[in-house]
């Protein structure tokens, strides 16, 4: 088994991450109340998902960052959160943990693919009061900026407190049929997400370019399904959003009224937040 931090020129992004493939894992680790992140995003698109396991995962972890390791991850594995496959919603991603910026190489087979036997897992961030239950938020350290393109659609929470939560990757590890198409349809996803009361699911298509932005602390949630979403931050003074969200043409993703209500809601946060 292989498992050693990657002192390479780190990853490589695609121009446009939009339905990008990649798996994600969470290590539970007994010297720390925080959770080392680490996906493939940028290494590669995780095509053998499947052949990664649990156990595995950890043994490398230990092995790559035992006690008093010079990166100062912590140490001491004993279980894991596997989450993937996912694939982004953003199309471009800037994101800054605090903390080592590390890696992760596990020695899996590629399908298909000779002499190609690793995967790299590339350290994302620090994670607190991950509960893996859905609608319950958590903390992650980092500064961050999401960017969604211009006629792009978003899928978006509100919760009764009317804060905004903006989808960052969709999963299909709880249900493998779930689809990019699925999320357009509204009626379909309130019907499966099983939300909590005084929630609401939303599908928008921006006019302009949006930047979902944390800057220091990102607060994230999942749903039942475990798509995965970022807090529009509220106290900026102008949400990083085009409001109002105009769908040329027919709205084949949800009602007029549905589409007009949920612009007048946010129209009042960006002017109350503008104050």
């Amino acid at each position: 088994m292989a498992a050693y931090p990657v002192s390479s020129s780190g990853p490589s992004y695609p121009p446009d991450m939009f339905n990008y493939q990649y798996c994600e894992v969470a290590m539970k680790v007994s010297t720390s109340t925080s959770l080392p992140i680490f996906n493939t995003t940028g290494y590669n698109t995780c095509p053998n998902y499947l052949a990664l396991q649990g156990q595995t995962i950890i043994d490398s972890y230990n092995a790559t960052y035992p006690a008093g390791n010079s990166y100062g991850m912590p140490s001491g594995a004993y279980d894991i959160i596997l989450d993937w496959p996912r694939n982004w919603i953003y199309d471009q991603g800037v994101s800054a943990p605090t903390g080592a910026t590390t890696s992760l190489v596990l020695d899996v087979p590629y399908p298909n693919v000779t002499g190609e036997s690793t995967t790299t897992f590339g350290f994302a961030a620090f994670n607190t009061d991950v509960t893996g239950l859905a609608y319950i938020p958590s903390s992650a350290v980092r500064n961050a900026t999401w960017t969604y393109f211009a006629n792009n659609l978003i899928f978006q929470l509100l919760d009764p407190s009317d804060n905004l939560y903006v989808m960052q990757s969709y999963a299909r590890f709880i249900d493998p049929g779930l689809t990019y198409e699925n999320l357009q349809d509204v009626d379909y996803m309130t019907s499966v997400m099983g939300l909590p009361t005084g929630w609401s699911y939303s599908v928008a298509q921006l006019a302009q370019q949006f930047d979902n932005i944390s800057e220091g602390n990102a607060i994230l949630l999942q749903d039942k399904l475990g798509n995965s979403y970022m807090m529009v931050d509220p106290t900026l003074s102008a949400l990083p959003v085009t409001t109002p969200y105009s769908v040329p043409g027919p709205l084949p993703i949800f009602g007029v009224g549905m589409a007009f209500g949920f612009s007048r809601r946010l129209r009042a946060r960006i002017k109350n937040a503008s104050v």
